[in-house]
């Protein structure tokens, strides 16, 4: 009877078995189908750099720059070319070289002007002639002596350290090219000029602008996202081999790591939003939340098998009993990802959208793949160690020995560090660099430097005058004595090396008037202004007027460039700016606003910081509500949020003690590494929570909870780290920064789980 009995039993289990392993062989079925779409989606994949998405949606000051693109065009489609000689550029060859280089860039399609000295004139009135004689900066010839021209140009503010530095080593070519060139023309624009180069054998040369640095943005990104992807596989490999010394152990977390990459890059290509500067540490940020995933669930998985159970018992036991914090995890680091939606930039919420879909791919397929194959693969060997044996077990023993010994030497270690990084967070200063997404010693920033040191720079300046009373004109004397005021401190007090606007060419224009001489260019009085303004209307040809006043004569531009100074510095050049309109300016007149391209991604990136600390603090409540409402219990979530909030203040501490300056890919860590961070405390407070329902006394309870769960926390805190530093190895400053400083919030992070948090269990749920 009990033969019969035993039999009966074991077909019941080898037919939930067999349904098992066949819902297991339709799971990897449908996954592996997903797959081979999404693989095709990967080939789809785009890369993109246009830094004008980080402007502001909805911004008053973004519209007002959109109106002034279309009365003037853009401000930023431009070229520096800065062509050196040996000596000096007063030399025949060097100038007939120059010249035919100038030429040969006039006939590309793609350029709209190449400009220089060489094909630039000086304009003249002779006292014995009305008429205005054009006169060459620079007249080439074997037998000229250069002497004469070296005096007018030096002369001429307009011209001087604009298109030739200070001890003319080097003579500047500015390309304006088509608006807007697409990764395509930006190339071909490129590979003209390398090509002209070349062909005309001017070695030395420095260049940049926006269509060269896009181009190689772009090619840095598709270089760097397949590097980290490679990086993130072999990184793989080593961490998985030496936590579960078996193949086993290795291809098969691997099968679930690989799906989840492939899975949100396909999709990326399938939907079509391009890879932008910070989307390229997506395949990064995946590999760590999915390997999170699997080393807790593997490893409860291992330690079933350890105690004896089936292969069966062990996966449900482990879904059962790690599952919810594991959903919980997902949740909260997907809430740390979105709450980068605060951020009114398109790219950072393009990015935290994207990255809370990766984690959700990632926790999706721990949840269907990989129960699947563990349930169709055979258990590894290793399996069989006992757990007492196990080298982790011995460690975390002696760890929470030491930690329940001296409790308050801990605690008052902790606080101690609380101390020392408020003091070092409230050094933290927001400062942003055009260029702060790349190394000093990158390159294409040392190019840019250059322009910044030997020329006026090459971060636009934009500002706009508007004329208040709707009756009168830009061109009225009074409006134009008002932009005089305003040419004057620009240059002499602002900054600024030469504008162009209104008030320059009236004074190029008086000079003119006065054969040329230097001591003339000054704004000329009320009856010369006004002719001069009709003798500039007549020539069509040159298109002067139309580039600096639009059609209905009530606004005008003044532009130019400046050196890439910072934000910080910028601001204070600023409000003495809008103080001097203020005080000296008839505000009755006109209306004086800044804009454009630098100023708007100053503005832009100075209050991203204010968004950030609002999304934080969201995410925050969100996760401590959220534990709140699955735990049931306060204590848990106090217990919980405290160990987590002591990373995001050292990390603020570092910012402020090493003078990092707190910007885009610095602001976002914090959320980053929140949601990131939380996961280990979850995973542990989940466990001991479980481990007190079955009625353990918390003592016991913690003990089993750092035995159990600890391994699982170093071995992803180890991994998360490592996949981290990888970003070190970035061109991109923005994306190094991530990388190191993630690393050490949750190096943090993790020495306050295995430290600070038992402490703190002991302190609220007390030693019963």
């Amino acid at each position: 009877m009990l033969l019969q009995i035993n039999t009966f039993v074991n077909e019941i289990k080898n037919k939930k078995v067999a349904d098992l392993k066949k819902l297991a062989k339709i799971s990897v079925l449908v996954i592996g189908l997903l797959s081979i779409v999404l693989l095709y989606g990967v080939s789809q994949v785009s890369f993109d750099y246009d830094f004008t998405t980080f402007y502001e949606e909805g911004d008053p000051d973004t519209q007002f720059f959109d109106d002034h693109k279309i009365r003037y065009g853009s401000d930023n489609d431009f070229v520096f070319i800065s062509l050196e000689n040996e000596g000096s550029v007063f030399e025949t060859d060097f100038l007939l070289q120059v010249d035919g280089f100038v030429k040969a860039l006039n006939e590309d399609s793609l350029v709209s002007s190449a400009v220089c000295l060489t094909n630039m004139n000086d304009f003249v009135k002779t006292p014995f002639s009305r008429a205005t004689f054009k006169v060459p900066y620079l007249t080439i010839c074997d037998t000229c002596d250069y002497t004469q021209d070296s005096i007018r140009i030096f002369s001429r503010p307009e011209i001087s350290q604009f298109l030739i530095n200070k001890d003319a080593t080097g003579l500047m070519v500015r390309v304006d090219h088509e608006p807007y060139l697409s990764k395509k023309k930006c190339d071909l624009l490129k590979q003209n000029i390398d090509d002209l180069l070349a062909e005309k054998d001017l070695s030395r040369y420095h260049y940049a602008g926006r269509a060269i640095g896009q181009s190689y943005y772009i090619d840095t990104m598709k270089f760097e996202t397949l590097f980290f992807v490679g990086m993130s596989f072999g990184l793989v490999i080593v961490f998985l081999f030496l936590s579960f010394r078996s193949w086993w152990g290795i291809w098969l977390p691997l099968i679930i790591v690989s799906a989840s990459m492939l899975w949100i890059i396909g999709l990326t290509g399938v939907i079509g939003e391009p890879i932008n500067i910070m989307l390229t540490v997506l395949p990064s940020i995946i590999f760590i939340v999915a390997m999170s995933d699997v080393i807790h669930l593997v490893s409860k998985y291992l330690e079933e098998l350890r105690l004896g159970k089936t292969n069966q018992e062990a996966v449900k036991v482990a879904y059962k009993e790690v599952g919810l914090a594991t959903l919980l995890t997902s949740i909260t680091t997907a809430i740390g990802f979105l709450s980068l939606l605060t951020v009114p930039l398109q790219p950072v919420k393009i990015f935290g959208i994207y990255t809370a879909l990766g984690v959700f791919i990632a926790f999706i397929l721990a949840y269907t793949l990989l129960p699947a194959l563990l349930v169709l693969v055979k258990p590894p060997k290793l399996a069989q160690t006992r757990i007492v044996n196990n080298l982790w077990y011995k460690i975390l023993h002696r760890t929470l020995s030491f930690v329940i010994r001296r409790k308050a030497a801990v605690l008052i270690s902790f606080i101690g560090i609380v101390l020392l990084g408020s003091i070092g967070a409230f050094q933290v200063r927001s400062n942003y660099f055009l260029l702060e997404d790349l190394k000093k010693d990158n390159p294409m920033r040392i190019q840019f430097d250059y322009f910044d040191a030997e020329y006026m720079g090459l971060k636009p300046f934009e500002l706009s005058v508007a004329v208040k009373d709707t009756n009168s004109s830009v061109l009225d004397y009074d409006i134009l004595s008002q932009i005089n005021l305003l040419d004057s401190f620009l240059t002499h007090d602002y900054g600024l090396t030469q504008t162009f606007s209104l008030a320059s060419v009236l004074k190029i224009a008086n000079r003119t008037e006065h054969a040329g001489q230097a001591k003339y260019y000054r704004f000329p009085d009320e009856k010369d202004a006004k002719q001069f303004i009709k003798t500039i209307q007549k020539i069509k040809s040159q298109n002067i007027l139309s580039r600096m006043v639009d059609s209905t004569e009530r606004f005008s531009r003044v532009s130019s460039t400046m050196g890439d100074i910072g934000k910080v510095e910028t601001n204070k050049k600023n409000d003495r700016l809008y103080a001097f309109v203020k005080q000296e300016m008839d505000t009755s007149l006109v209306d004086i606003r800044l804009t454009g391209t630098g100023y708007l991604l100053d503005k832009n990136m100075g209050t991203i910081s204010k968004n950030l600390t609002i999304g934080l603090i969201l995410a925050i409540l969100i996760v401590s509500i959220l534990m709140g409402f699955l735990y049931r219990s306060v204590k848990i979530v106090l217990i919980a949020i405290v160990p987590n909030m002591l990373p995001l203040l050292l990390l603020a501490a570092i910012l402020g003690y090493f003078g990092i300056d707190l910007k885009v890919s610095t602001a976002i860590i914090f959320t980053i590494a929140f949601g990131i961070a939380v996961d280990d405390t979850i995973h542990f407070m989940s466990k001991f929570k479980l481990e007190l329902n079955k009625g353990k006394s918390v003592l016991y309870a913690l003990k089993r909870t750092y035995l159990s769960t600890g391994r699982a926390i170093v071995l992803t805190s180890l991994i998360i780290c490592s996949g981290f530093l990888l970003l070190m190895f970035s061109n991109f400053l923005g994306t190094f920064y991530i990388g190191l400083l993630i690393s050490l919030t949750l190096v943090f992070a993790l020495l306050a789980d295995l430290f600070l948090l038992p402490v703190l269990i002991l302190f609220f749920f007390g030693k019963k």
